[in-house]
């Protein structure tokens, strides 16, 4: 009973009426008999023993809940509760009471220790076993982990290394996108335990506020703590560039083999992380399990671990995601007294709705809110879908349609998706009413790719991409979605004019996207729609203008014929070929200032000061098609092909690029590309870009240059040519160059 931190519960001894004579001693027979006979005294003799058989009953009660949570505290490695009457103890971690009792049958089979590596496959979700351990079978060279009826775990020894490689680092590792902001870097125990009773919006701050909604949608507890402190070291650590996180642990006091702790541990680390991202926001009743089928790498020194010693955890997340549910793998390193212990690769976590629970039900509230506090149409899981889920598991408004083509109009995947949240909207469905209205979120990362490969300023691309995604699912939500069920549809602006209101400092805030349906065209194998659209940072509009989409089945498609009836027109350099001295080449790859990483969208590039058609300069860039190009696998999902603003963006850059090596920026010192204020940009597409293509060619014909003590100004009109077709006019390119005085 010590051992249990209870003592009992003392019983007190009946209290005896005062005598006039001296009071005998508790063993005297006379007074026994006494208290025996007197007929005054049988009703306080009975109270008494109801008294005491209550109170021995609550003593009964009491020791028997002690000696369940000294039980599930020994089998989840903390320490036993000393309270005697200890509040109710969370569920114990089903992962390391699993793991643990496969260590012991491991041990059983003269397995033993393996210092060497196993794969972890779990088949199921790992049950709470209330009746006892788990039976661990061994299948030839494989131990099944189950209840007797079914396995929900097998592992499977294969040696000191594991066997599968690492993969490459990505190219360019995706930019952090949270669901939800917090500046919250480092957890103690005390905040993980706030954070497994569900306390999260006083951890993590208000971003992550779900009053207002009813219990049954508030994210599930958490099971009893293993980890001692987390730091999140870095948001774009490790060799993904995904993140890195720190922990402590400490192994339990029963425990012969560490590897089971270190799995749990990790997997509860990686839980943390994804909450501390916000994606259980999106789910109702959101509940931590395993992922299902995906073998977890588990690599184990020969490092002795003492019970007790304290475990030190370097994860580096590996992925992030939404779909089919919000998700997240890491790689983990775990070391003792600065030596390697185990080293885990493939740990992954995946939310999913609490039992009964639909976080696609159209009936269900908006869980998300907007920057006005209102709830939202569509939250993050539906524009994950949108853009590269099964679009039929999302019900259409007023239309039971299901949706079977293999390309839909799709929002943009990964970094070049710029929209994240439905807020609002008013419109019939398949009615198409001008006038139909909706608005959308778009929260900006911190330090977003297209910034940081820009110079550090916003690029036309960013903002032409945050207008016209929100345009397109807009439509989508109007019926185009359920356009041609059972065929592909492609969607593809067309036709566009923008302005740039004024300058904003948009990362680490939401934009606002407002989009007003001005017409709408059907046609034979298609629909085409006119929108205003506007953008909005703190309820301030700064940037606006008007588009056009398409929306066509591929026999439309097919009949674009460019910009010139299907002729070739070709570049002015071709039709005015000046002398050999008057061009000069360049090859800009190697010149980050245009744009660099993703926005390196010049290669081959030749100047003609005083060229072109207004004789204020000229310039043609001149790059091949990569089937690997980045935008490809971004845009669309199923329908890869090169975005408009990309070509658009070139011709900035190729204006960039003239000013850079024709000496107009001589005057200053680290000049950099801004979009002038207040010029309306002018674009027309009537040709795509697609894998099979050679190459692309883009010119722009400075029409004026204007020269400050601060900046320089550059008006141009431009083209762009997808190998011999001319596909793209671009008119009123306003390049506002600005840097320090020389």
């Amino acid at each position: 009973m010590d051992e249990l931190g209870f003592e009992g519960i003392p019983l007190p001894q009946p209290a005896v009426a005062p005598a006039a004579s001296p009071a005998p001693g508790p063993g005297d027979p006379e007074a026994v008999a006494a208290r025996a006979v007197a007929p005054e005294t049988v009703p306080a003799l009975t109270a008494r023993l109801a008294g005491r058989l209550q109170r021995t009953h609550a003593g009964v009660l009491a020791a028997h809940q002690a000696v369940i949570a000294w039980q599930l505290a020994r089998a989840a490695g903390g320490p036993p509760a000393l309270s005697p009457a200890p509040a109710p103890p969370r569920p114990v971690d089903a992962v390391a009471t699993i793991l643990h009792a496969a260590a012991r049958a491991l041990r059983a089979e003269d397995a033993g220790r393996y210092p060497g590596g196993a794969s972890l496959t779990w088949l199921d979700e790992a049950p709470e076993l209330p009746g006892g351990a788990p039976r661990v079978e061994r299948d030839g060279e494989e131990w099944r982990i189950g209840d007797g009826e079914r396995a929900f775990a097998v592992l499977a020894p294969h040696g000191p290394q594991a066997s599968r490689p690492e993969p490459p680092a990505p190219r360019f590792p995706p930019d952090p996108r949270p669901l939800a902001r917090t500046t919250v870097t480092r957890l103690t125990a005390a905040d993980l335990d706030a954070l497994a009773a569900g306390d999260i919006a006083r951890v993590l701050g208000a971003a992550f506020d779900q009053s207002g909604l009813p219990t049954a949608a508030l994210p599930a507890t958490w099971p009893a703590r293993l980890l001692e402190a987390v730091t999140f070291a870095d948001p774009r650590g490790g060799r993904n560039g995904q993140g890195l996180l720190l922990a402590t642990t400490r192994l339990p006091d029963h425990a012969e083999d560490a590897w089971p702790h270190c799995v749990a541990a990790a997997l509860e680390l990686i839980r943390v992380h994804t909450f501390h991202q916000g994606l259980h926001l999106c789910l109702p009743g959101a509940r931590a399990t395993l992922p299902v089928g995906r073998p977890v790498l588990v690599d184990v020194r020969g490092t002795p671990a003492p019970p007790g010693a304290e475990l030190r955890l370097e994860a580096e997340v590996t992925a992030t995601g939404m779909l089919p549910r919000p998700y997240a793998t890491a790689d983990c390193r775990v070391t003792v007294a600065g030596r390697p212990l185990a080293r885990l690769r493939d740990v992954g976590v995946v939310l999913k709705e609490g039992p009964g629970q639909d976080a696609l039900d159209p009936a269900r509230p908006g869980l998300r809110t907007g920057v006005t506090g209102k709830r939202v149409v569509a939250g993050e899981l539906h524009t994950a879908i949108f853009a590269e889920g099964d679009l039929g598991t999302v019900p259409l408004p007023g239309s039971t349609t299901r949706v079977t083509g293999r390309v839909r109009p799709r929002l943009p995947r990964g970094d070049f998706r710029m929209l994240d949240r439905v807020v609002d909207g008013h419109g019939e469905w398949d009615a198409y009413r001008p006038g139909s209205w909706g608005l959308a979120e778009y929260d900006v990362p911190a330090d977003p790719w297209y910034v940081r490969e820009n110079g550090g300023t916003m690029p036309q691309l960013a903002l032409m991409e945050t207008a016209l995604q929100a345009a397109g699912l807009f439509s989508g939500m109007l019926g185009v979605a359920g356009a041609y069920p059972d065929g592909h549809l492609s969607c593809r602006n067309l036709d566009g004019r923008a302005r740039l209101l004024r300058h904003v400092d948009t990362p680490g805030t939401t934009v606002e996207q407002h989009v007003t349906l001005r017409s709408h065209s059907p046609l034979p194998g298609g629909v085409m729609h006119r929108y205003d659209f506007q953008l909005r940072a703190g309820g301030e509009p700064f940037y606006e203008g008007e588009a056009v989409h398409g929306f066509f089945t591929p026999e439309l498609l097919a009949e674009q014929q460019g910009l010139d009836g299907g002729t070739y027109r070709p570049p002015w350099l071709e039709r005015h070929p000046p002398a050999p001295a008057d061009v000069r080449r360049l090859d800009p790859r190697r010149d980050l200032r245009p744009g660099r990483g993703r926005l390196a969208l010049l290669e081959d590039v030749a100047l003609v000061p005083g060229g072109g058609d207004h004789g204020a300069g000229y310039v043609l860039c001149d790059k091949p098609v990569r089937r690997d190009d980045w935008f490809f696998h971004h845009h669309f999902f199923q329908d890869p092909v090169m975005p408009g603003s990309a070509g658009v963006q070139m011709l900035y850059q190729a204006v960039h690029a003239y000013a850079l090596h024709t000496g107009l920026l001589d005057h200053l010192v680290r000049p950099r590309l801004h979009i002038a204020v207040g010029e309306e940009l002018h674009w027309s597409y009537r040709g795509q870009i697609l894998r099979e293509h050679r190459r692309v060619r883009g010119e722009a014909h400075i029409r004026e240059v204007r020269r400050e003590d601060r900046r320089v100004l550059l008006f141009a009109d431009g083209s762009v040519w997808r190998d011999d077709l001319r596909i793209y006019q671009v008119d009123n390119i306003a390049a506002d160059i600005r840097g320090e005085a020389a």
